[in-house]
């Protein structure tokens, strides 16, 4: 006979509350403290941020690598101001993660390369200025795509209040990356040629910053929960 999976009083306990949680955050209550949170919407919260975090710090070494292929120093100097706020962006994400008893010292210096989440696109260098501002163009778009997404319909408020700042400076780092981009393209010759192999190889990792399909996801609680739309 098939042993039947039967749930423990405190894993039942558990499911009500998460359900009880759901049904309101879908009327349209915003959790604002870990008061507020059931162990499943904090973990699928942390597991969201994680990835946040990662991201926006591993962006900082590969866009200042970039730069110093920069055409001109003021060229430098506004890359170097978008590798600031990528810095500040990640410190918004680990702070939180920081407000719910992760320790923020072990997220930066406590981890092996493998254990950060972040798109494959910043695992590849990026070396020349035209892969600079494809990755403007192009991962800077995949991520105002998402958090933007999350900033419209995500249930944690202090979340939702970060992103405003984090949205307006990311469209910065992408206009940045299109008007660059029109300036190579129009250049012809050898100039163009560069941007065309950078376009190739970074519009296919771009694609990979939206993961699987919702239903092929593995971390559904943030769909469940409404971390995300």
């Amino acid at each position: 006979m098939a042993e039947q999976n039967v749930l423990s009083p405190l894993e039942k306990e558990r499911s009500l509350a998460d359900m009880a949680l759901i049904e309101k955050i879908a009327k349209g209550f915003m959790v604002e403290s870990e008061e507020d949170m059931t162990p499943g919407y904090k973990k699928a919260l942390l597991t969201q941020l994680t990835v946040q975090g990662d991201t926006e710090l591993l962006s900082a070494p590969a866009y200042y690598l970039a730069s110093r292929d920069a055409p001109t120093i003021n060229s430098r100097i506004a890359v170097t101001a978008i590798v600031h706020d990528e810095l500040g962006h990640a410190n918004i994400a680990y702070r939180m993660m920081e407000d719910l008893g992760v320790d923020k010292h072990q997220l930066l210096y406590g981890r092996q390369p493998h254990e950060f989440k972040h798109p494959y696109g910043f695992d590849q260098p990026l070396e020349n200025w035209a892969e600079m501002v494809v990755a403007n163009g192009f991962f800077d778009r995949a991520g105002i795509t998402l958090l933007g997404d999350v900033h419209q319909h995500t249930s944690y408020g202090p979340l939702k209040r970060a992103l405003v700042k984090v949205d307006r400076e990311e469209i910065l780092h992408l206009r940045h990356g299109e008007s660059w981009m029109k300036r190579l393209a129009k250049a012809g010759g050898e100039v163009r040629e560069a941007l065309q192999r950078a376009v190739d190889w970074m519009f296919p990792i771009s694609l990979e910053w939206f993961g699987l399909p919702d239903d092929l996801k593995r971390h559904s609680g943030q769909l469940d929960y409404q971390l995300k739309g």
